[in-house]
């Protein structure tokens, strides 16, 4: 037997199995024993072994006698071994090793590729080092502080919440003094467990802390604060903001200043809200306000309510923000029901009081967890990238403290998260910007809090900073109640009138802000100021030189460094004799200010607050526990997180728009700026983004009430004011549905306006009409039908569905000859069959660079094609969410612009070629054919891409699509249908097969429902709906007007309408073709209604030849509970209803009624009572459905994935 080297400790066998590679590490992999374990191995500690026998005895004959000692011992050796024991105990590769220690922990990139054995190779290393050898207690201490620092100490993490405790509980009891039991994944009302070690630390009701020790000896008599006021802090002019700052940007910081301070009035040390930034203005600082603003029904907030009184007084702008963020908090709510992610939100039972509770609970925890995460975003983004100026450039990079460090982001490690935070008395006065109020809010103020208001309340009492907390709590009044700014709610819904909203919010963005520095404070905050110098003195506060040198930052030795400006420099000098002196607040506000700086200097604050605002920001957010370590999408469910996450691809990672858009879709166009950048006025915004290069991808046009095509008159309107609100008018019935596609030049399908949309400018890409993309789509119909050209579709469609299943399907399970079923091959149906047959005919017939294996040279893979024709069709055609709308645009726009210049370039090429003549070619030749005819029709190249190509290849690809996918996940609930469709599809092909395919696909298409086909209106007409009630017919009137996006959409009354389907809830594939008029709009007939027959008979043909063919399912679960538990199997989707003739709102109108959240959370779930196999009382899903990818965290209008699974033959 050969012995390999001992090096590794390992005898090598004859029989050994190898490692195939070698490591890039350059460590050689072991041969490793197939049936033997590893042999010992003498070279391991040798030189820990005791030396024997006679040279043991000899050794001990040279000593000395033992005198040292009263017992007569010798003394322990403690020398260690030298440096030439250590080396000498090494061996060549051992040093390798010590290197890559060393490397790891200078770079101290965290991660490990544990496949270079680098943790046993230092076990090795340490294992031959002689016994108390300093290179081994080295490595040692090493080896335990990594494996220590792999787990936090203590964790911060829990799966639940803590055992009750009578000393933190006052907090969070109710008005009846029941007690609210803490979950660690949620937020308390009061702040509490933000830190589960420390509870009450940042909690609300807990003193201020101190963050600069007062060492310097000041005035012993201070000035007097009203002449501090009069003498450097009051505003004689106004002075504007530098960088046209709106007043946006302040009324946001007003919402931060009052989330995180509430001096109580009783005791000045104490702050009755937390330390945190968890949106305390909209929910409360403790267990009863929070109570107060909630309904306590599925987890929603009180119509445009808000918990905290003190908001009320300020200027309106920031109690619309509160109401916009109380909006998209019950947006939060009803999707989070509607998705109910892996049943975290199980709707309760009729009469179940307890189960309602935590239904209501969980929603509103969850939906506030969401909706801090979006505060949190606009904050850490859009707030801060306008405080430090990057709002003026392209960078991408922002001051986010949440970076993860560490070894999981392969970075050395950062600062601590979650450890809690706690508010302090100085930060408390670095908040109060009152130099930055403008001068529209300073008349406000004026008028709001005169003498005449204020002395029914203050009488003959001092008015200093307890009139503001005086006359906010004068009303004790119920916060469904409560208003601001004049406005009224509606008697009904308990809301305010958007149209005044908006002129609020938006006239604040075109509000200049004032600046910050000396002698700026409205004279109306006068009183308020004193009180704030007062309270300094109260609180004991170090000054303005011992706060800067606490930060690192350059005390001053003049008064002429704290302000250069004369007079204010001289009243600093005999208010305070010398800087040392001068205290902080009015050091604060009397501070010189810094200029704009591009990037760096944004809001120009005073230079001490520039430099401490940010390390307060650092700390607020680093050390919250809910923005860092339970920030996640396991938290926040995997739509709450997506919802709210910024994209460094879309304005920067800008999410301000977002906000705007949930409260008022009927007002802001998805690209408007006063949506997107509000923080700096609309006019100064246009200027950047015009020198950003951007300005053709927004609208400047001050935001109001759609209105609608009929206000446009030329084509130069559309220029001026962009495109107009196009109301979506639903119908429902097979009746209006034949009306319109009887009525083409009545109802067209619009390609040009959205196009233009996505592209940003008027008449840049598209030169030509609509009229161009139906000429093309006649053509493309027209050649199709040559030379057998429907069954050549049909065995295109056969052949690359059968080539898609077999190279994207596997197999899973395992061979048991007993059951010989356990082995099945899965693919998704969907994402990689359904929707990637479309793309490649859509690329065979219009010679799209598709990358495959037979063409590796192309330029989008297949997923890549779908996702750009499926952005694109959503933009032009559906629009279906205005939050989404924009970056959707913005990913369009991307790869439409790559696509484009790649097709103008090979249409100049094949325009010079001869027409293909080939018989039987035409359908590999047809985009070549169709470029060579319309250049010979005098057609520019970029008229053919532009106006041709690329409307028809959007056109193909999404919507048929989506009727291949419905259609089967309707059968596949249908065992007994899978059969029969099965039987017709193994059969020889023949005129009669392929007619019993197309009647079941059909039929599929018609039952699945929930599609819907969009055509713009050119007239003013009144057409006949229909809808069933109470199982009647009854009939609607529905007025149409120009410019109306007439929506048909395929729901209950479509599909089931008893005059056009007899015995409609049974599947008959043999119902005359012409009953399936819904389904050549849904289409928009873009191939043509032979066409698109051709395609699904061959798609149906190869989907159904797999034998037993069924969806994956959760099979440890018994039925229903698998369809609750949603697995791969399953299309996960939302459904909202429609009524027909109803004039929809764009999505989350909170004016009028609009479609409903059913409990809908996946196609199956609509037969959860059902027994699959069974085709008795069909049941189907009515409204308009959106699907979750595959992450479930993003809604889409087309279906994306569902796994399958079937007998391998």
């Amino acid at each position: 037997m050969k012995r390999g080297s001992h090096s590794s400790g390992v005898a090598e066998h004859e029989h050994v199995e190898l490692h195939s590679a070698r490591h890039d590490h350059g460590v050689r992999p072991h041969a490793r024993s197939v049936d033997s374990p590893s042999k010992g191995d003498p070279t391991y500690g040798k030189h820990d072994v005791k030396l024997s026998g006679l040279r043991k005895a000899v050794a001990e004959s040279k000593r000395p006698l033992p005198v040292m000692f009263g017992d007569g011992s010798y003394p322990v050796d403690q020398s260690r071994p030298g440096k030439r024991q250590e080396f000498k105990a090494l061996q060549a590769r051992d040093f390798k090793t010590l290197y890559d220690i060393l490397k790891g922990k200078v770079k101290d990139h965290g991660i490990q590729d544990d496949k270079t054995m680098i943790m046993e190779r230092t076990i090795q290393i340490v294992a031959k080092l002689p016994h108390r050898s300093r290179l081994r207690d080295i490595l040692t201490n090493v080896f335990i502080e990594q494996l220590w620092d792999s787990l936090e100490h203590p964790p911060l993490l829990y799966l639940d919440g803590p055992p009750e405790d009578s000393k933190l509980d006052a907090g969070r009891r109710d008005k009846l003094g029941n007690l609210k039991p803490v979950k660690y994944m949620y937020r308390t009302a009061d702040g509490s467990y933000n830190n589960p070690l420390f509870p009450l630390r940042g909690a609300a009701k807990q003193p201020y802390a101190r963050s600069v020790k007062p060492r310097h000896v000041a005035l012993g008599a201070l000035p007097d604060p009203s002449l501090v006021f009069d003498s450097v802090m009051g505003r004689r002019e106004f002075k504007p903001h530098p960088n046209n700052v709106s007043s946006v940007l302040w009324h946001w910081a007003t919402i931060i200043i009052h989330d995180l301070f509430w001096t109580d009035r009783q005791n000045s040390n104490i702050s009755n809200t937390s330390a945190y930034l968890d949106l305390s203005p909209l929910y409360g600082s403790d267990q009863i306000m929070q109570n107060e603003v909630r309904s306590h029904v599925d987890g929603k907030l009180h119509p445009d309510a808000f918990a905290d009184a003190r908001l009320n007084i300020m200027p309106p702008g920031v109690c619309v923000l509160l109401v916009m963020f109380n909006r998209f908090h019950n947006h939060v709510a009803e999707n989070l029901a509607a998705i109910n992610e892996n049943n975290r939100f199980p709707r309760p039972a009729d009469g179940d009081t307890e189960a309602a509770k935590k239904y209501d609970e969980d929603l509103f925890q969850t939906a506030r967890l969401v909706t801090c995460g979006l505060y949190i975003n606009i904050t850490l983004v859009d707030y801060v990238r306008n405080i430090v100026n990057l709002n003026r450039t392209n960078t991408t990079w922002t001051l986010d403290p949440r970076q993860e460090a560490g070894a999981g982001a392969g970075t050395p490690k950062g600062a601590e998260i979650g450890t809690g935070n706690v508010n302090s008395a100085e930060f408390n006065l670095c908040y109060r910007w009152h130099s930055c109020i403008s001068k529209e809010d300073t008349e406000w103020i004026d008028k709001a809090f005169t003498k005449k208001q204020l002395q029914h309340v203050l009488p003959k009492k001092e008015t200093d900073r307890m009139a503001f907390q005086e006359f906010a709590e004068m009303g004790k009044t119920s916060t469904r109640e409560r208003t601001f700014g004049g406005l009224k709610r509606d008697e009904n819904t308990g809301k305010y009138n958007d149209d005044e909203l908006v002129h609020i919010i938006t006239s604040a963005v075109d509000s200049v802000a004032g600046s910050f520095g000396a002698r700026n404070v409205p004279l109306s905050m006068k009183n308020v100021e004193v009180g704030g110098i007062k309270q300094a003195r109260e609180w004991n506060v170090a000054g303005l030189n011992e706060f800067r040198k606490h930060f690192g930052l350059k005390p001053y030795d003049t008064f002429e460094e704290i302000n250069p400006d004369t007079d204010v420099a001289e009243a600093l000098r005999h208010l305070y004799q010398h800087p040392d002196n001068v205290e902080l607040y009015p050091g604060l506000v009397a501070e010189d200010s810094k200029k704009p700086l591009s990037p760096g200097v944004g809001i120009a604050p005073t230079y001490t607050i520039s430099r401490v605002v940010l390390s307060d920001a650092v700390c607020l957010v680093r050390g919250d526990r809910y923005y860092t370590i339970d920030y996640n999408p396991r938290n926040l469910t995997s739509w709450g997180f997506k919802e709210v996450e910024y994209d460094l691809d879309v304005n920067h990672g800008c999410v301000f728009y977002k906000l705007f858009l949930r409260a008022f879709p009927n007002h802001f166009k998805g690209n408007s700026v006063y949506a997107h950048y509000p923080m700096v006025t609309s006019a100064e915004t246009k200027k950047i983004l015009t020198d950003l290069g951007r300005h053709d991808q927004f609208d400047y046009q001050k935001p109001q009430r759609y209105k609608t095509p009929k206000d446009y008159t030329t084509q130069q309107d559309y220029v001026e004011h962009g495109e107009p609100f196009r109301r979506n008018v639903n119908v429902l019935s097979n009746r209006a549905a034949e009306h319109i596609s009887k009525s083409e030049n009545k109802y067209k399908v619009t390609w040009s306006n959205g196009f233009n949309r996505i592209m940003g400018t008027w008449n840049k890409y598209l030169s030509s009409s609509d009229n161009d993309y139906r000429k093309a789509q006649a053509w493309m119909d027209h050649e199709l039908r040559k030379d057998n050209g429907q069954d050549n579709i049909k065995s295109f469609y056969f052949q690359i569905t059968k080539k898609l299943i077999n190279e994207k399907s596997y197999t899973l399970g395992y061979h048991n000859p007993d059951i010989p079923c356990e082995l099945q091959t899965h693919v998704d149906i969907i994402r990689d069959v359904g929707n990637m047959a479309h793309v490649h005919f859509a690329s065979h017939v219009l010679n799209l660079p598709l990358k495959t294996k037979e063409n590796p040279k192309g330029v989008f893979t297949e997923q890549e094609m779908y996702r750009v024709m499926s952005a694109v069709f959503d933009s032009v055609f559906l629009n279906s969410d205005p939050v989404k709308a924009f970056p959707l645009q913005q990913e369009a726009q991307r790869g439409l612009s790559e696509l484009g210049a790649w097709l103008e370039k090979n249409a100049k090429t094949r325009s010079k070629l001869p027409v293909d003549r080939a018989p039987g070619s035409h359908l590999a030749s047809y985009g070549s054919n169709l470029v060579k005819n319309l250049s010979k029709d005098g057609v520019s190249t970029h008229d053919i891409t532009w106006n041709y190509i690329l409307p028809t290849a959007v056109a193909m690809v999404p919507a048929q699509a989506q009727m291949i996918a419905q259609a089967v996940n309707y059968y596949l609930d249908h065992a007994d249908l899978v059969m029969k469709i099965h039987h017709v599809a193994v059969q020889q092909q023949s005129r009669e097969t392929d007619a019993e395919l197309l009647g079941y696909a059909l039929e599929g298409i018609r039952l699945a429902g929930g599609f819907i086909s969009c055509r713009e209106a050119t007239v003013n007409e009144t057409i006949v709906d229909e809808r069933v009630v109470d199982g009647k017919v009854v009939q609607e009137h529905v007025r149409i007007q120009p410019g109306d996006r007439v929506s048909l959409t395929f729901t209950g009354m479509a599909g089931l309408d008893p005059t056009h389907f007899p015995d409609p809830q049974r599947v008959n594939p043999r119902r005359p073709l012409e009953s399936y008029v819904h389904y050549g709009l849904a289409a928009h007939g873009y191939l043509g209604t032979t066409t698109t027959h051709a395609a699904l008979i061959g798609m149906f043909r190869a989907v159904f030849q797999c034998e037993r063919l069924e969806r994956l399912r959760d099979q440890t679960k018994t039925e229903p509970e698998r369809y609750i538990e949603q697995p791969q199997g399953i299309t996960k989707k939302v459904t909202r209803s429609v009524t027909s003739g109803h004039v929809l709102q764009r999505s989350d109108s909170h004016e009028e009624s609009q479609g409903i959240i059913q409990k809908v959370t996946s196609v199956a779930s609509a037969h959860v009572l059902q027994r699959p196999g069974s085709r008795e009382g069909v049941t189907r899903t009515d409204g308009v459905s959106q699907y979750l990818t595959e992450d479930w965290g993003t809604l889409r209008p087309f279906p994306v994935s569902m796994k399958v699974r079937w007998r391998p033959t």
